[in-house]
């Protein structure tokens, strides 16, 4: 069989029978793309090591990665074991391999002829590529590692089938695509009193990043060394309360907070998830997004707008 780029439907079955399967899984590529953002944030562990980049990572851990890509799937998804593949799907052996960069997936003897669900994914460009590809000596190079491990050919890269093609896009790693200097003010704050280091880390956050979801595990990494960082996020002496006072409103997923960012125009917190904005009271002849809250119209602060408290958001 001649092939210019991906086989097309009829050439390969039992390619089709599991590309038809893992779009019945997963029809948008949100569960793969959530399992790898996930999988990256258990790799960095800021919760316990405060890293948030994979160049932070020492050798063996970056080695781990694939690793943990194919058990979070398999957990994710239920896949049931392969003969001598990691998963079977569709009644099909597939093997999952994962890389840092596309055509960097190393693949064993055993492995030749078979079907490999290979997946890529970029956390500093927050993109992600998953695609299906019958492993065939001729599309394998033929030099190997000292595992006996080859890669795929220039040609076999291109005979990829990519999947979620519409998709691609990885939650953003807020730490990460921050301005050095933001991060660095966040990561060295110090509180003034005490050694309540970590909540101060955590209230420079909410002043530093805006506007913007603020995930779990950005939570958990500038909150390092807290036994419950998002706790410090929310009221009875947390960031809500503590950055009232200097009109920042912290949004979560609860209560009334999902209806108030959407009024004002935020991005809507989900489980785990946070939004920051300053309000200052709005007038009704205003063309802006406004929230009413306890009866008061608000409205997102312009650098312009002078410092005025934030108000109670109600909790039902």
């Amino acid at each position: 069989m001649v092939l210019e780029g991906p086989p097309g439907r009829g050439d390969d079955p039992e390619l089709d029978a599991v590309t038809d399967r893992l779009y019945e899984h997963d029809p948008s590529g949100d569960r793969v793309a959530k399992v790898l953002r996930e999988t990256i944030d258990q790799l960095l562990d800021g919760r316990r090591s405060g890293r948030w980049d994979y160049v932070q990572l020492h050798k063996t851990e970056k080695t781990h990665m694939g690793t943990l890509v194919e058990i979070n799937l398999h957990r994710e998804f239920d896949f049931a074991d392969g003969v001598a593949t990691d998963y079977r799907i569709a009644g099909h052996d597939v093997d999952c391999k994962f890389s840092q960069r596309i055509g960097g997936w190393e693949m064993g003897p055993e492995m030749v002829d078979q079907l490999c669900l290979v997946i890529w994914a970029s956390d500093l460009e927050s993109k992600w590529q998953a695609g299906l590809v019958r492993a065939r000596q001729d599309r394998l190079r033929l030099n190997a590692n000292r595992d006996a491990k080859r890669r795929l050919t220039e040609r076999g890269v291109t005979e990829i089938r990519w999947l979620w093609k519409s998709h691609g896009n990885l939650a953003p790693n807020v730490l990460l695509h921050l301005d050095p200097l933001r991060r660095e003010r966040i990561m060295d704050a110090r509180a003034r009193r005490g050694d309540r280091h970590a909540q101060a880390r955590l209230f420079q956050l909410c002043r530093d990043v805006q506007n913007q979801i603020i995930t779990r595990a950005t939570v958990e990494t500038v909150g390092w060394g807290l036994d419950d960082p998002l706790k410090r996020m929310r009221s009875n002496g947390g960031a809500r309360d503590a950055l009232r006072p200097e009109g920042l409103l912290v949004l979560g997923h609860q209560d009334n907070d999902p209806g108030v960012a959407s009024a004002l125009g935020l991005p809507v917190p989900q489980k785990g998830q946070f939004v920051v904005t300053r309000v200052v009271p709005a007038r009704d002849d205003e063309d802006l997004r406004m929230a009413s809250i306890q009866g008061q119209l608000w409205r997102k602060a312009t650098p312009d707008d002078p410092l005025h408290p934030a108000p109670v958001v109600p909790r039902s």
